[in-house]
């Protein structure tokens, strides 16, 4: 966590206008002259003597800007501070403590790093580091080196016997192909537009914070090793973010698998193009030119080291702000150079970008309930431009640790049964392949949830949830920020990377940051039950979902670092004994398998961990080898977190004993079994016992996922189709799957 402290007292006003620094507690020093500089023209203002505790960058981020190209000069700090008389360094009028509480080392805010003017930035010397057996080669190269590779005339070869088509004919298609997809890098697109994008970061964002120390050790491998870059994927902005970050630090930008919607946007596509971006067909099924063509262009550049590649493990946006189950096929496809020993190393970098508001926060709630996405366009990217007149917060940038597959893979791959195959013949990936790829994917996304930020906005989400759950839609203001304030300190002591500070009042910031569902009138904290943004909805039951879908989605940012003790919570409605809890939190995990992401054949591991941090902080007794849940305000906000989900799939559950259709001739599609669940529970409901996960699709779909790993219902390949297999043994196992959450909730 995060903690700015400024400590100010001028018994030598004389001094101040003079000296910049007496006393320096921590690096970065740049940092420093800017604070230093904000809270001497705050002293100005404020006059001589004030004392001024508690403030943080966002308060000073006006005076920030305005001072950051003067605190850009070179300037020995060191050098200053021994300037300064003897006795005022003893006395230190001014203190500046600015300290990292996590493992994240030295910070600086992207807004503010390097140039204030953009033209400058955009016009920087930037020579980043290159992999050192790299091959220089321009677009066109890549592209007829693909086309020639031995994997893509192979398959054209073989398509030539299957179908009857000409070998030109198939060269033709696989050459448009290329052209398509392909990126057509351009520095100078890159410059302009990094420049143009910094602007607009500035007048809609607070700060960008960045721990350098990631980043360092990333700028350090780009010449040893070729690169993969994996961040998470919250919002449009984050491929964005990536490029930015690393032209800011003067690492080699990526190349960014991108889904096609982007390339026919008219001109946003190819100034995507133009900035490394290659697209990909969201599905191609078994298009085995396209596949081909694919895996080869992805591959080469990891070979040759042209430039990092980017993709996202959780393959699209997720809308619930929790992270989607990983996908495996374009982890794959870019370590199978590793596996054909065609390079000796791959280094994976887990990014995780954090966001305080997301710029599409509206559109994620609509399509939770079911509204179809709007097609993106150019002309829906200029509409859109009131966001320029919003601001989204903070962001939080880190790069996780950085892994070596080779280091990876020791013990767990052997490399030498791909070496007796010949290279003329195309490789399929062997079972102990596949499961490191998957493994591998689900420590990608345990780091990056890892280094997540939690902000207060969210924390505030889940504490007003807790209170709607009583039918309390408003909240005396002193209270909220009371209970807000206990529930970051209950967050931070089970682990949870908080930026918060007690000292600071921030409550006008953090229900900011709510608006428009959340907003303060005559001191009180009140949640919307038909938001602005609900206008669209006719039905007054999905109205007022659109807020609680809206915090929900908020409190789901932090669910990952609680919801092994959220469970246990909720087992624990009455002490039970050790083994009954291991058997019970194993099946509350089944349950919720498609909800949150857990490693695989860790519930042993991770029973024991939460168990462990619940003792330790008291919350939790062990006597006689029978745990006993001691704290009930704790225990109640724990529950209040993984309730709706379970409420949710006990009515899906429901619907489906009665409505499911029993054999595969009567099945009926997913998406449309579903919508009929949906409109079920907000029937079945009054308003004010209805939960935003009750009618929130994601949820709902992912019930019945659940019961189609267990083998309770049955899904076609394309999972689009789906029917009942045993009605009595549905039924019974539903009973068992109540009982285990909750004997007031088996009502099946």
């Amino acid at each position: 966590m995060l903690r700015h402290e400024f400590f100010l007292h001028n018994p030598y006003s004389s001094y101040i206008p003079t000296f910049l620094l007496l006393k320096i507690t921590s690096k970065p020093k740049y940092y420093v002259l800017i604070y230093l500089k904000s809270l001497l023209i705050l002293t100005n203002q404020l006059n001589q003597g004030y004392v001024m505790s508690g403030a943080s960058s966002a308060d000073l981020s006006v005076v920030l800007k305005q001072l950051s190209e003067e605190c850009r000069e070179e300037c020995d700090v060191d050098q200053i501070a021994a300037a300064l008389p003897e006795d005022l360094l003893e006395e230190s009028d001014l203190t500046v403590s600015l300290e990292d509480e996590g493992e994240g080392g030295e910070v600086e805010n992207l807004l503010i790093h390097g140039y204030k003017s953009e033209i400058k930035w955009s016009l920087k010397d930037y020579r980043p580091p290159r992999y050192t057996y790299v091959r220089y080669r321009v677009p066109s190269m890549i592209r007829e080196e693909v086309l020639q590779s031995n994997r893509v005339r192979r398959v054209i070869s073989m398509l030539c016997k299957e179908t009857g088509r000409s070998k030109d004919q198939l060269d033709k298609e696989a050459t448009d192909i290329l052209e398509e997809m392909g990126h057509e890098f351009s520095m100078t697109i890159l410059r302009f537009l990094g420049g143009l994008i910094r602007k607009v970061f500035k007048q809609i964002i607070t700060d960008v914070t960045v721990h350098t120390e990631g980043i360092k050790e990333l700028r350090r491998l780009s010449s040893q090793k070729p690169l993969l870059l994996i961040p998470t994927h919250r919002s449009y902005l984050d491929f964005i973010l990536v490029t930015w970050l690393l032209y800011s630090y003067d690492i080699k930008t990526p190349v960014i698998a991108a889904g096609q919607d982007f390339m026919f946007m008219k001109g946003v596509g190819m100034l995507l193009r133009r900035c490394g971006a290659y697209f990909i067909r969201r599905s191609f099924g078994k298009d085995k030119l396209y596949w081909a063509l694919f895996t080869e262009y992805t591959q080469t550049h990891i070979i040759n080291g042209d430039a990092p590649v980017e993709f996202f493990i959780e393959g699209t946006r997720s809308r619930t702000g929790k992270s989607l189950q990983p996908k495996f096929g374009m982890l794959t496809i870019a370590l199978e150079p590793f596996f054909d020993a065609r390079v000796s190393d791959v280094a994976i970098c887990p990014i995780t970008l954090s966001y305080e508001k997301t710029v599409e926060e509206n559109l994620h709630v609509r399509e939770m309930m079911g509204i179809p996405k709007p097609k993106e366009s150019t002309t829906g990217l200029i509409k859109a431009r009131a966001i320029l007149d919003n601001n989204y917060g903070r962001i939080h940038v880190k790069a996780g640790q950085i892994i070596s597959v080779y280091e990876a893979a020791v013990g767990k791959v052997d490399r030498k049964l791909r070496a007796v195959v010949p290279r003329a013949i195309i490789p399929s990936v062997h079972p102990h392949e596949r499961t490191f790829v998957n493994e591998l994917a689900y420590r990608i996304l345990l780091e990056q949830q890892a280094n997540a930020v939690v902000f207060p906005c969210s924390v505030l989400a889940a504490v007003l949830l807790l209170h709607i759950k009583k039918k309390v839609w408003s909240l005396d203001l002193c209270k909220a920020e009371s209970e807000l304030m206990w529930a970051c300190d209950l967050l931070i002591k089970m682990g949870c990377n908080l930026v918060w500070d007690r000292k600071q009042s921030c409550m006008d910031h953090v229900i900011r940051m709510l608006s428009p569902v959340v907003y303060c009138e005559e001191g009180h904290v009140i949640v919307h039950k038909t938001p602005p943004t609900a206008v669209y909805l006719s039905s007054s039951v999905f109205k007022q979902c659109n807020s609680l879908i809206s915090l929900g989605r908020r409190r789901n940012e932090f669910m990952h670092s609680l919801i092994h003790v959220a469970m246990l919570a909720k087992i624990l409605f009455h002490p039970k004994s050790k083994e009954r809890t291991l058997e019970q939190y194993q099946r509350l995990r089944d349950i919720m398998q498609y909800e949150f992401v857990f490693m695989p054949d860790s519930a042993p591991a991770d029973f024991d961990k939460a168990t462990k941090q619940l003792i330790n902080l008291d919350l939790v007794k062990l006597t006689d080898n029978v745990y006993k849940f001691v704290d009930m305000e704790v225990k109640d906000f724990l529950v209040s977190l993984i309730d709706p989900f379970l409420i949710t799939y006990m009515d899906s559950w429901q619907f489906c004993i009665s409505y499911m259709p029993r054999t595969l001739q009567h099945s009926q599609s997913l998406k449309n079994l579903c919508k009929r669940i949906q409109t079920y529970i907000s029937v079945l409901y009054c308003e004010p016992y209805l939960y935003g996960e009750s009618i929130n699709l994601n949820v709902i779909e992912n019930s019945i996922l659940v019961l189609a790993k267990l083998s309770l219902v049955s899904l076609d390949k394309g999972k689009t189709q789906v029917f009942c297999v045993d009605p009595f043994l549905f039924s019974n196992t539903i009973r068992e799957f109540a009982l285990t959450i909750h004997p007031m909730t088996s009502k099946l």
